[in-house]
């Protein structure tokens, strides 16, 4: 046997072991890739079969696998369109965190510094950052009524923003209020930053790079009849939820995901934006992504909701492994509860850590009493009629007789002055006070309210106003009767027509006959001032409770927006 022979065999033998070696760990990852499959299918057949929705698509990515594309119902993976909604945001955060790079802004920087036209006013001794909007740490109020449109061309954010001109209604970095207009602004700095329009600028430098060729933030659709079925519309705010993409585009933004971005970012950056957090949070908003723990693991997610299109992204950049949902129709839970079934499949099945509560001396039911009451969130629009959408969102805490709250459904026990541990370790949650040290809020997204101001009562007091002006119509005379039909009306009307409108549908802007009835609430002082004189020339009993009534009702209708 000659040396050239003998290397031959040799080299065989060696390429021989190493492929027995590796081919166990190329099958499981084949077995893993089929099961994340099967459980896709597992999942969103009997929802299509049903009729819960009308499509959805899967894109599951395990480690150096090709991707494998589920599709259920009647789309093509590269000739339909979704809206992805607010997974835009994190296009637009990689366009800020690229100009960040360029040394063009600095996250830390008071925002005005780089608008041209619109100043955010100086309402807190604190300006507001960059990074505070990425965040949703702003204070900056959101809007939903006339945020929706469905044709005719749209305006340049900056345009968009001027005309809004949402309102700071917290101190920055104080609580997480979700802010589609505060990811407008973003989209302003970035236009005035560059001088070129928001959506040119995130297609050349952010979705092209990632090889998005069929992406678009442009609005009103070149072609609107690509849309895969379902109920959809287009956004004001459209660096906070104007994508629209298909799910060939969504899977290369998957891969991008896992491999950190690395095609339009820095690694640096990538970090920054995704950073972990505690590993007893769960899931939190970092710079455009969401960040959190699962398992052990480092998540980064995304979501977004429009219309009847819901988009979920969660991926797991450590391990390679990932998916990306795409639904029409059912709900945003739909589109989220298909995580366990990842989750378990490529993770394995969760499991709960042991909990070690730290004593604090004096943490007894009365020491702990100063937590117990209803908490709201914070996550509303401040200003307009869309705050009754979140009447009876509340959250109860109690305390339990051993100092121990009661929330969510489950035991809190006290591992800090301001923090709770959930029994199990798995969660924890932690309480902020104000100037005066008195608790104002829940976990920096609910806000501690007064029992006046919960949901309950208020549909109390709705429904005793009704009563009192029902009786205002039957018993009283001339002039008093006419304020109660009045108020009345305006009582009983704005709920009736956003009801036959939907209220879903009032971000298209108010209906002519609801501006009508609002009307009615911009002129209560003049009617309380009316039914006061009534009251004075005719001194009947049922006049001055009929009085005291329309004073009554003008703080109702201006905490809960009801006027124009």
């Amino acid at each position: 046997m000659n040396n050239r022979t003998w290397t031959k065999g040799c080299l065989n033998c060696i390429f021989g072991v190493l492929f027995m070696a590796v081919l166990p760990v190329l099958l499981l990852c084949a077995a893993d890739t089929r099961s994340v499959a099967k459980a896709s299918d597992d999942y969103f057949k009997p929802l299509l079969a049903s009729g819960r929705i009308t499509a959805a698509a899967c894109v599951i990515v395990d480690g150096d696998n090709p991707p494998v594309v589920k599709l259920y119902g009647p789309v093509n993976s590269q000739s339909s369109l979704w809206r992805v909604a607010s997974v835009s945001k994190v296009f637009t955060a990689i366009a800020i965190m690229q100009l960040a790079e360029q040394g063009k802004l600095t996250l830390d920087k008071d925002v005005n510094k780089y608008l041209k036209n619109i100043r955010v006013p100086n309402t807190f001794s604190k300006p507001i950052t960059i990074r505070e909007l990425l965040l949703h740490r702003s204070g900056l109020d959101d809007r939903f009524v006339g945020d929706g449109f469905h044709a005719g061309p749209q305006l340049s954010i900056s345009e968009i923003v001027a005309e809004a001109k949402p309102e700071r209604v917290y101190p920055p970095d104080t609580v997480e209020l979700y802010s589609n207009y505060g990811y407008g602004l973003l989209g302003v700095v970035i236009e005035d930053v560059t001088g070129q329009r928001f959506e040119d600028y995130v297609k050349a430098n952010v979705l092209q790079p990632m090889g998005m060729q069929d992406s678009t933030f442009t609005q009103p659709l070149p072609e609107p009849s690509r849309m895969a079925p379902g109920k959809w519309f287009y956004q004001r705010s459209a660096p906070a939820a104007a994508l629209t993409s298909n799910v060939d585009d969504m899977t290369r933004f998957l891969v991008a995901t896992l491999k950190k971005d690395k095609d339009v970012l820095s690694a640096h950056s990538f970090e920054e934006m995704t950073a972990r957090p505690d590993p007893s949070i769960r899931i939190i908003h970092g710079l455009g992504y969401w960040t959190g723990n699962d398992r052990g693991h480092h998540l980064v997610g995304a979501s977004g909701d429009s219309g009847g299109f819901h988009s979920v992204l969660m991926a797991f950049p450590d391990e390679h492994i990932g998916y990306f949902t795409l639904v029409s129709g059912g709900g945003n839970p739909v589109a989220w509860n298909f995580y366990e079934q990842f989750a378990t499949v490529s993770l394995g099945p969760k499991t709960t850590a042991e909990v070690h509560p730290i004593a604090i001396t004096g943490m007894t039911r009365e020491t702990a009493s100063r937590f117990a009451g209803f908490y709201r969130t914070v996550r509303y629009p401040h200003h307009d009629l869309s705050k009754t959408f979140i009447l009876t969102d509340l959250t109860h805490v109690s305390v339990d007789h051993d100092g121990a709250l009661r929330v969510y459904g489950a035991r809190w026990l006290p591992i800090g002055p301001l923090e709770f541990r959930k029994e199990d370790g798995s969660e924890k949650l932690s309480f902020q006070t104000d100037a005066s040290g008195q608790v104002r809020f829940l976990n920096s997204s609910d806000e501690r309210i007064s029992w006046y101001e919960c949901g309950y009562a208020n549909i109390a007091f709705y429904f005793i106003f009704i009563g009192l002006f029902i009786t205002g119509l039957w018993k009283a005379k001339k002039m008093m009767r006419w304020i109660s039909a009045l108020v009345l009306l305006h009582c009983v009307g704005w709920l009736g027509v956003c009801l036959i409108t939907g209220p879903e549908n009032l971000i298209f802007g108010l209906p002519l006959g609801l501006k009508a009835i609002l009307l009615i609430g911009t002129l209560l002082p003049l009617l309380a001032a009316a039914s006061t004189y009534a009251a004075w020339r005719n001194r009947r009993t049922l006049n001055y409770i009929l009085a005291a009534t329309v004073l009554a009702y003008i703080p109702f209708v201006r905490y809960w927006n009801l006027k124009l």
